[in-house]
């Protein structure tokens, strides 16, 4: 385990917790119209996600997301104590990308570590919240070997999710727990946020056995595909073989 992989999954979950948090205080304070202010939160997850993936792939593998570490844990693509290393720099980023987004808004009154008094308590949330986060882990342990597919499908289907899923697709505990501690309209209260971690994890769960019964052998036979290909090529180019 490096400690650079550490501080990337720390630094990128931080930054992505301040663009959702940041975003909903600018649409906050600059309309008041609810679908531009969808569009705002939605178009800042995606691009900041575009970004991080990219920046962190080779260091961490670009986690930034407790509920993508446990799929590629069950996947057995990382040990448990790696696993809970990440998910504990990734709750350490997220409340500290909430208080980053606190203090640029500080001039509007917002305090630095407040606690959100959003509640969230309808089931139907919950359920929104098992869809989101299970097909982003399957996205993730799908395309594990390709961080440019990653970075690509997950910030398509973050976007997507903000504008059909009803809770507006949090999907990531770390990023939930961040969100505990702000005023902005991002926030989420912290018992709602519990139950919110929760039906996460259940679709992490659910994200692994999607990509395990149906695309995992797939992946496995395209990879070895590959394999044969260069080993075919590397053949017919050395006359000595």
């Amino acid at each position: 385990m490096k400690l650079k992989a550490l501080v990337m999954e720390f630094i990128g979950t931080a930054l992505l917790a301040a663009a959702i948090i940041g975003a909903g205080f600018m649409a906050l304070t600059k309309t008041q119209d609810p679908m531009l202010s969808l569009v705002v939160n939605g178009f800042a997850a995606a691009a900041v996600l575009a970004v991080i993936i990219r920046l962190g792939s080779k260091v961490s593998g670009s986690h930034y997301n407790p509920a993508v570490t446990l799929g590629l844990f069950l996947s057995k693509k990382i040990d448990a104590a790696t696993a809970g290393l990440y998910i504990i720099a990734q709750i350490a980023g997220g409340a500290a990308g909430a208080a980053l987004a606190n203090t640029m808004y500080h001039s509007y009154g917002t305090k630095i570590f407040p606690i959100s008094t959003v509640a969230l308590t309808s089931g139907y949330l919950l359920v929104s919240e098992v869809l989101s986060t299970a097909v982003l882990v399957w996205i993730v342990l799908r395309n594990a070997k390709n961080a440019n597919k990653v970075a690509t499908f997950v910030p398509l289907w973050i976007f997507s999710a903000y504008f059909f899923t009803s809770s507006s697709t949090f999907a990531n505990p770390a990023a939930t727990i961040g969100r505990i501690f702000t005023q902005s309209s991002s926030g989420i209260a912290p018992a709602s946020a519990l139950r919110f971690v929760a039906a996460q994890f259940v679709g992490a769960a659910i994200g692994w056995l999607l990509h395990s019964y149906l695309t995992e052998e797939k992946v496995e036979r395209e990879e070895k595909e590959v394999v044969e290909s260069e080993i075919s090529q590397e053949s017919a180019s050395d006359p000595s073989l």
